[in-house]
């Protein structure tokens, strides 16, 4: 049986559990400290062009984010702000994992290998994207699996970007490719 349900606005239903309170579309300035950052807020003009207050700053904590630890958030981002109790609160999550086709360039040994971002065109075809360098990429396969330097060059593989958790956490690259499995038939 299909029933017809209304979509669930979480934001309007946390906004209605409490005393009134304000809320604000804001854009970051700078990292203020922590999970702490400076904001305008945002307005919409006649013509539904955004436009930036900066006669007003805020300063909004981000939820999603250790309040022991500095924020990683970049300038320019837009967000909801939530007014709490005289805070403004935000809640935004850094990208997830960013993934692009490439092809191997080379192997520096071991499970690492140099790559080199792809564009793919409207007929399937794979070449270097526009500007673009090798990087170095680590795979997954052969961590595990035995001596490196098994992926032929011209491979194309899908890359993941991986940030580390240090401090300052650096971004890594990946990839998985079976290396062994067409000797394993």
């Amino acid at each position: 049986m299909y029933v017809n349900s209304r979509p669930v606005d979480a934001l309007g239903r946390f906004v209605q559990a409490g005393p009134a309170c304000g809320v604000r579309l804001v854009r970051l300035v700078e990292l203020d400290e922590y999970n702490r950052y400076t904001a305008n807020p945002l307005e919409f003009d006649a013509d539904g062009d955004v436009q930036v207050d900066t006669d007003v700053t805020l300063v909004v904590t981000n939820l999603a984010e250790p309040a022991d630890q500095a924020g990683q958030l970049d300038a320019d981002t837009d967000a909801v702000a939530v007014d709490v109790d005289g805070c403004w609160i935000i809640c935004v999550r850094q990208a997830g994992s960013a993934m692009f086709p490439a092809k191997i360039a080379s192997s520096s040994g071991g499970a690492v290998y140099s790559v080199r971002e792809q564009k793919i065109s409207a007929a399937g075809v794979f070449s270097d994207a526009d500007d673009t360098t090798n990087i170095t990429a680590q795979n997954l396969a052969e961590l595990s699996l035995g001596p490196g330097a098994a992926v032929d060059n011209d491979t194309i593989v899908l890359v993941t970007t991986l940030t580390s958790a240090g401090t300052p956490p650096t971004l890594m690259y990946v990839f998985d490719h079976p290396t062994y499995a067409k000797y394993l038939s």
